[in-house]
């Protein structure tokens, strides 16, 4: 590959990551929530709810900051623990419906016609990376 088409590559990738935080703040623009409890309920709706394990992985942090968090989000009603019925001792964070409504709503501070066009964009690239990794 030509020396040029790295270089490119590199600096869309970069533009698209400090892109990609800028998207984020937006998201978070206005809210009380700070900006971790929102990422954290967006992750929690795409992965169906999350264990405290997998939420401490994703975020960084220790159990204990999980704990934390997730008291707070709850007393919010934003999500609720839930037992797993097959092992009553594993414990799974789950948006209630206060949860479900916030991350809706986060989006509708963007046009939708542009959503689905960044959508579509970010799928395509998925797409063409997945076939390469």
């Amino acid at each position: 590959m030509p020396e040029n088409n790295i270089e490119v590559i590199m600096r869309e990738m970069l533009a698209i990551q400090q892109k990609s935080r800028r998207f984020a703040d937006m998201l978070c623009e206005g809210e009380s929530l700070a900006q971790t409890q929102l990422i954290l309920l967006i992750q929690m709706k795409i992965n169906n709810g999350m264990k405290a394990f997998e939420i401490a992985e994703f975020l960084g942090v220790t159990p204990g900051a999980v704990t934390s968090i997730c008291d707070k989000l709850e007393k919010l009603q934003l999500i609720q623990r839930v037992r797993e019925s097959e092992d009553r001792r594993v414990v799974k964070m789950m948006l209630t419906e206060d949860g479900e409504a916030k991350v809706h709503e986060l989006f509708l501070k963007f046009p939708q016609e542009e959503l689905a066009e960044i959508k579509k964009v970010l799928l395509e690239v998925s797409h063409l990376l997945s076939s390469v990794f």
